[in-house]
């Protein structure tokens, strides 16, 4: 089933993150201009119950600084700079800037955080804007449990390329009534995007970041397709964002 190019949607990978500092208000910002349909982020908890948006469980790749986010209060880790005085923001800090501007894909990457996501969600009526992730498929099961409206994509990891296992995750996908998967752009073929679609599911590629891919996914049929640079995929897709 091929999907007309218009329709695909943009997902900014941790924001406009191949000219700005992954994960940050200032990559998201950018994300918005280029008019990019979702943003990719992930989100950890510190120790005082923040949600904050890093890659890592750990500052150090972000900011040249070791500490680990559950062990760090939220005023310690925003003193830490995440590239071009860029600091570590909080879900809330992204939503204040993004709502009502550009639809949001949060990946969980850290326990515990699930109850308070649904209610920021809920408290910003963002439930019906948001794709959440993860390749934890517990996380994602409590969380369309807690809120059954919410938009589940399951990510499958990238070194899982075998037809059969793919299968078992599709399976699972829709016993749980989830919305999306999201593999590694080097497993999908027709074969996969065939199986996808003839289970009514969604399918997001991660992340695409050459020319060339992009149109092979696309004329595979994606729906939609993770990149670091939007612009490429924007011209690739011929989208004016100017």
């Amino acid at each position: 089933m091929i999907r007309m190019k218009e329709k695909i949607l943009v997902i900014g990978h941790k924001g406009a993150s191949n000219i700005s500092p992954e994960n940050t208000l200032l990559a998201f910002r950018k994300a918005i201009e280029l008019k990019a349909d979702y943003i990719e982020f992930d989100i950890h908890k510190s120790l005082d119950g923040e949600i904050v948006v890093i890659h890592d469980n750990d500052t150090y790749n972000t900011t040249g600084t070791r500490g680990l986010i559950k062990e760090m209060m939220l005023k310690e880790i925003q003193e830490l700079d995440a590239g071009e005085g860029e600091k570590i923001p909080t879900l809330n800090d992204l939503i204040k800037l993004t709502k009502g501007k550009i639809n949001l894909q949060p990946e969980i990457k850290a326990p515990g955080l699930i109850d308070d996501l649904v209610q920021i969600l809920r408290k910003n009526n963002l439930v019906k804007k948001t794709i959440i992730s993860s390749f934890d498929i517990t996380q994602l099961i409590n969380m369309k449990e807690i809120e059954p409206a919410l938009k589940i994509g399951y990510l499958i990891p990238s070194e899982l390329t075998r037809p059969r296992i793919l299968s078992r995750y599709i399976q699972k996908a829709v016993k749980n009534e989830f919305y999306a998967i999201h593999p590694h752009f080097t497993t999908i073929s027709k074969e996969l995007v065939d199986n996808i679609y003839a289970n009514n599911l969604k399918i997001n590629a991660w992340t695409v970041n050459e020319e060339e891919e992009m149109k092979r996914l696309i004329d595979l049929g994606v729906d939609g397709i993770i990149t670091d640079d939007i612009a490429l995929l924007n011209r690739t897709i011929r989208r004016t964002y100017q």
